[in-house]
């Protein structure tokens, strides 16, 4: 054999651990031994002279078949068992199965051992998510919760009407006295006097079956047919439940026939009616409450796996007993003689009488006096309202006479409409404001819907406003009014003489007209004739020289003096004069050259002017080069005339 196959069955004799060797795994069920034997065996068959291995038996097979006919069940068994416990999700299953028959057949021990965990992981539960605790319990708290705070509600109604009801009759003063000299409230000694009741049947019927349970009645009560009633109770209950939508499980807990009330108490396995005569209290609801609970808590299992046999309940009678005994009969009062107190009663009705007479005479003294003085006051509060109407009425025919005198104001419209006064008409926009004159009338300007449409008045005042803003004449202008006409006066430019001219023509017919025959024209005065004289100056140079030639300062010097008075006769007319000198060439030479030369002249002028006192901010400068000859000759004097500077003149309103 090979190493490897000699390894092998090393490994099948001696193993070193349940998981180890060649092919080996958890949970392997081979009987290495046995395997050895049969690989031995087969070794031998193929090989005789195959030694046989240390350790190892030949196998047997009458004794394998002899072990399988006597164990092979418990060995097969086993394995399955095996195969369970080291599968989670089938051992998770067989635990399933029947932890819940274990649970049941248990005694207390079980129960105490998993009581800290199941509270524990209930605690948990709620902790994280406390709705699911509110969604358990609000199917039962809430409605017995309502159903507690209905019965004080009625319990309170009951008293309260008993209380009222009893609280004027001759009873009820009678009780009232008990109650004073009982220290008792007047409402408990009412209720104990007039809630008269005796329990004359108790039923207990089981609630899933509708099978009567326990039939207890009074000594003194109309015997009934117990399994009857029930049956009748159980139809009506389910007819409710199965009819009305909104019901549930809660059923009927009130009927009431004549004289007899019947009251149910519904439980969890039982349901407990009782019938009673007279007039019971609420309270009563929670004295029967308390039976049902206590009969639950003695025999659940008993109730819950009710099946029509009763004979084994005595104690659920007793209880029973108990709610068949309670009854509340009405106090008489013991008249043991004439009572003392009955004079003190009389004595005090006649007093009481009397007062009430007193009282109700001066009742109505004070009423027809009250009558009175609420007439008086009626008169007056009419005459003040008259009063106060005729006084509106003068302040708002005030306020029309007022807007009818303004000017640029036409009142066309003034009522009285729906409780409000009501006024329209034109108004110019340079009119006064109505809403500031009503203001002043003391009208309360709710009270009045004013319609103004716009217009432009003819008043001369308004004509005068409209034409300054339009024509914003300078301040050598100045504009009034005399007579039906709009006089200018002063000195003006021909360019504000011109837009006033086209003004005047545009006047309206019918209203003021402009006059502007007093404005002079400052182009035709003194100023025209400056500005004449200062543009006649002419500064000539010799042939290509920027700088004046010999003898022009004398020009220079009346130049710069006729500039300065032209410039201070424009300020005070609130004037502007502005300066342009042009330079001037021959036509000798490039013109490139001739416009550089004329534009360097113009600036020389500028500069002598300045240093003669001329502002130089109203002096502008340019060159013409030679494109502006004063003579188109060819000769050394009219070459001599064209290099010039020339001066003009522009005047301009002050902005």
């Amino acid at each position: 054999m090979s190493t490897s196959a000699a390894e092998t069955l090393e490994w099948l004799f001696h193993p070193a651990s349940p998981d180890s060797g060649p092919n080996s795994g958890p949970g392997s069920g081979i009987d290495r031994k046995a395997l050895a034997g049969l690989l031995v065996e087969l070794a031998r068959s193929v090989e005789p002279k195959y030694a046989q291995p240390a350790g190892v038996s030949p196998l047997d097979p009458r004794l394998e078949e002899l072990r399988r006919l006597l164990v092979g069940h418990e060995i097969e068994v086993l394995r399955r068992l095996r195969e369970v416990v080291e599968d989670p999700e089938q051992l998770g299953a067989a635990v399933g199965r029947v932890l819940p028959t274990a649970v049941a057949s248990s005694d207390e021990r079980l129960g105490d051992v998993l009581a800290p965990a199941l509270e524990k992981a209930t605690a948990s539960s709620i902790r994280n998510d406390p709705r699911a605790l509110v969604d358990i319990l609000h199917p039962v708290i809430v409605p017995a919760i309502r159903k507690s705070v209905g019965e004080t509600i009625d319990n309170t109604f009951q008293s309260l009407n008993e209380s009222l009801r009893q609280s004027l009759s001759w009873r009820g003063l009678r009780w009232r006295f008990e109650a004073w000299r009982t220290g008792k409230p007047f409402a408990e000694v009412v209720l104990n006097h007039t809630l008269v009741y005796q329990v004359e049947h108790v039923f207990l019927i089981h609630s899933h079956t509708g099978l009567l349970i326990s039939h207890v009645a009074a000594e003194d009560a109309a015997s009934q047919d117990p399994q009857l009633v029930s049956s009748m109770l159980t139809a009506i209950q389910d007819f409710v439940k199965d009819s009305f939508q909104g019901a549930g499980q809660q059923g009927v807990d009130t009927l009431r026939l004549g004289d007899l009330r019947l009251w149910c108490e519904a439980g969890t396995f039982a349901m407990l009616v009782a019938v009673i005569r007279g007039n019971p209290p609420e309270e009563l609801r929670g004295k029967l409450r308390d039976v049902l609970a206590r009969i639950h808590e003695e025999r659940r299992h008993t109730l819950e796996t009710f099946d029509g046999d009763s004979s084994g309940l005595p104690d659920i009678e007793a209880h029973l007993a108990q709610c068949a005994a309670l009854r509340q009969e009405g106090k008489r009062a013991i008249r043991a003689g004439f009572p003392w107190y009955v004079f003190l009663l009389a004595a005090l009705i006649v007093g009481i009488a009397g007062g009430a007479g007193l009282w109700r005479w001066d009742l109505a003294q004070k009423a027809a006096q009250e009558q009175a003085r609420i007439a008086e006051e009626q008169a007056r509060i009419r005459a003040a309202e008259a009063e106060r109407r005729a006084a509106e009425l003068r302040r708002w025919s005030d306020y029309v006479d007022q807007l009818r005198a303004q000017p640029g104001i036409v009142v066309t419209e003034s009522a009285e409409r729906d409780g409000k006064f009501v006024v329209g008409g034109l108004r110019d926009p340079l009119a006064a404001d109505p809403m500031a004159i009503l203001r002043q009338s003391g009208i309360d300007p709710a009270r009045v819907t004013s319609r103004w449409q716009p217009y432009q008045a003819l008043e001369p005042a308004f004509v005068l406003q409209r034409l300054e803003a339009s024509l914003a004449p300078p301040p050598s202008v100045k504009l009034s009014i005399s007579g039906d006409h709009i006089v200018a006066q002063g000195s003006a430019t021909p360019v504000w003489l011109g837009r006033a001219r086209r003004a005047a023509r545009a006047m309206p017919a019918g209203g003021p007209q402009l006059d502007i025959s007093r404005v002079e024209d400052i182009a035709e005065g003194l100023l025209g004739k400056l500005r004449d004289s200062i543009q006649a100056h002419e500064i000539r140079f010799n042939t290509n020289e920027s700088l004046p030639a010999p003898g022009q300062d004398e020009e220079l010097d009346q130049l710069a003096a006729g500039i300065n008075e032209l410039t201070g006769l424009a300020a005070s007319l609130h004037m502007m004069a502005r300066i342009r000198l042009t330079g001037h060439s021959d036509d000798t030479g490039p013109g490139t050259y001739n416009l550089s030369l004329s534009i360097a002249r113009a600036g020389a002028v500028l500069a002598l002017l300045k240093k003669r006192g001329v502002a130089a901010d109203l002096i502008t400068i340019g060159g013409a080069g030679q494109l502006d000859p004063l003579n188109l000759g060819n000769t050394d004097n009219a070459r001599s005339m064209n290099r010039r500077v020339s001066v003009a003149v522009r005047l301009e309103e002050e902005p």
